[in-house]
């Protein structure tokens, strides 16, 4: 333990700058005391493992931070599965399994932890391998209530309450216990095309209706802040079925402008980001970030665009943006009931990133305004959300519970009450 009261050096900015009380750096004899006893305050306690959600810290808390001392990544060549340590960083994780030809669906960042995985964990590469919490294969940790924790994926012969358990821990873990580490799947490392281009309004929306209508092979990303940009990610071996490569890039919207690369692995991929002027003199900025979940939308392409257009004439400043992810495929296939992550039917996740100048709280209310706008103009289309953040901070973080875990969350509360009846950790 360090007994400090200052910063936490973490990716996020606004966890960043949070005044914390002091630093648990191990799951100890000393914390899991402190857990069982319920004599960590003020509640709950902070746990940091990529460190860039905004609450990995918090003004006034303890913090758990999982990066030093749990970076362990053990290959395991006979069933090419992969033990990952909780401060393992997902750039890591595939650096690591590069080295044996193998690959995990990290997501656009190589930045976050194990909770990218733990709460869903959206990929380019979802459609075709499923989602990162479906690679889930043991998972070790503690409860909040101090008790330890060891269980592996439940098989047609594991009890009820296993299958209940499991299901709690893939996608709602950081509510109900401390994770030290992961058993993954892995799937082979393969080249990925990629196609990125800026494109007019009006293009988005031919590219999200053609997205819709593609084989699991492609997946649409788009980032949409002073202009749009889009990227295409392309598994490279896998069927096209009906038509070749060509000729969906053919049919695509301004074809002829689209730069092309080769990268073996996503961790190659170009920078998923905004292009923002960059200055010495430029404020430092703090975001949160929302994201959501829905099911296709069809002939509503052309209205959800311009909606989209019309919220982003009145966001608050050019660091705050939209941007969206495509599913469907291998991942809507997964039985809604299997894990807490319960939206399978989503084939877009779009998500609001509000951003305000650090310090200044009138700013800050007008874009977490901008952003609530947005979300509920978007709910119509998108009603789910994928809890990629969590934000017990806000007062909307009972409506985006709610929407991410649906008929599921009364049983998920019961097993809060049962593995973390003190809430030690993050509230539901």
């Amino acid at each position: 333990m360090e007994e400090i009261h200052s910063h936490l050096s973490v990716q996020n900015s606004v966890a960043q700058d949070c005044l914390i009380s002091g630093v648990y750096k191990d799951v100890n004899s000393e914390l899991i005391y402190l857990l069982k006893q319920g004599e960590i305050t003020p509640k709950p306690l902070m746990v940091c493992s990529g460190g860039t959600s905004s609450r990995c810290a918090a003004d006034g808390h303890w913090i758990l931070d999982l990066r030093e001392n749990y970076q362990q990544v053990n290959y395991n060549i006979k069933n090419k599965t992969v033990e990952v340590g909780a401060g393992v960083t997902m750039a890591k994780l595939q650096r690591e399994l590069g080295k044996y030809n193998r690959s995990f669906p990290i997501g656009l960042s190589g930045l976050p932890g194990l909770g990218y995985i733990l709460m869903g964990g959206i990929s380019p590469l979802s459609r075709s391998h499923g989602l990162a919490v479906d690679q889930i294969l043991n998972i070790k940790g503690i409860w909040g209530n101090g008790d330890p924790l060891n269980i592996s994926k439940p098989t047609n012969a594991s009890s009820y309450e296993e299958k209940l358990i499991w299901r709690g821990l893939c996608g709602a873990a950081p509510f109900l216990g401390i994770i030290t580490k992961l058993i993954l799947k892995t799937q082979d490392l393969s080249p990925l095309k990629i196609w990125q281009v800026y494109l007019e309004i009006e293009q988005l929306s031919e590219a999200i209706k053609q997205a819709e209508n593609w084989p699991s092979s492609l997946s649409l990303q788009w980032i949409w802040g002073n202009k749009i940009k889009v990227y295409v990610i392309i598994k490279s071996d896998i069927n096209l079925l009906d038509k070749s490569l060509q000729e969906f890039e053919k049919e695509f919207p301004c074809s002829e402008n689209l730069e092309k690369f080769e990268v073996l692995g996503l961790q190659e991929m170009p920078s998923f980001n905004l292009q923002i002027s960059s200055s010495k003199h430029r404020p430092k900025m703090h975001s949160e970030v929302l994201s959501l979940l829905g099911p296709p939308w069809e002939n509503n392409c052309t209205q959800i665009v311009k909606l989209l257009e019309n919220m982003m004439a009145q966001r608050p400043n050019e660091d705050c943006y939209i941007a969206a992810q495509q599913l469907g495929g291998v991942a809507n296939q997964v039985k809604r009931s299997s894990t807490s992550f319960i939206h399978r039917q989503a084939i877009w996740k779009p998500w609001i990133n509000a951003s305000w100048r650090a310090g200044n709280q009138k700013d800050r209310e007008q874009s977490l305004n901008w952003l609530k706008e947005v979300w509920e103009a978007l709910s119509p289309y998108c009603p789910g959300v994928h809890l990629a953040q969590m934000h017990q901070h806000l007062p909307w973080h009972d409506s985006e519970t709610s929407a991410a875990f649906e008929e599921w969350l009364p049983t998920l509360q019961k097993l809060k009450s049962r593995y973390d009846p003190e809430c030690m950790l993050p509230r539901l």
